[in-house]
């Protein structure tokens, strides 16, 4: 994981992450993090069942259509196992997509980026919303 490999940068901020998911963290084990301790991660992970924080910050689902009939979505993906990626297992919900959002210590939403289909931003650019939201 990008952020666990830029920890320091973000320990400097006196920043904090927090992983939200809604899947149980066995599955999250098997799929995700099969190549990580879960424990030894330097940020909480939450387990959120009945996804009130997805909705409380506005993460739809996708259509399928948005997924399994865009050609980028493949197009991302062979790149990923050209360049010696693994694909991993999906959570148990294929459809769910998730967000990065950072907040300042104020509580105010300092940068929020809802995901459409696979697309994370990079660390560098939450990274540069951390330092803004901390200066």
């Amino acid at each position: 994981m990008k952020v666990q490999q830029r920890w320091n940068r973000w320990d400097q901020l006196g920043a904090a992450a927090v992983f939200v998911t809604f899947d149980e963290p066995e599955l999250l084990q098997r799929t995700m993090f099969d190549d990580i301790e879960v424990a030894a991660l330097p940020f909480a992970v939450v387990v959120d069942r009945d996804r009130t924080t997805y909705r409380a910050w506005g993460l739809r689902r996708a259509r399928r259509r948005e997924i399994w009939l865009d050609p980028n979505v493949y197009r991302t993906y062979w790149q990923l196992l050209r360049a010696g990626d693994r694909l991993r297992r999906g959570g148990s919900d294929l459809m769910q997509f998730g967000g990065d959002f950072v907040v300042d210590p104020q509580g105010t939403v300092a940068y929020a980026r809802p995901q459409e289909r696979d697309d994370r931003p990079p660390v560098g650019e939450l990274l540069s919303a951390a330092t803004r939201a901390v200066s």
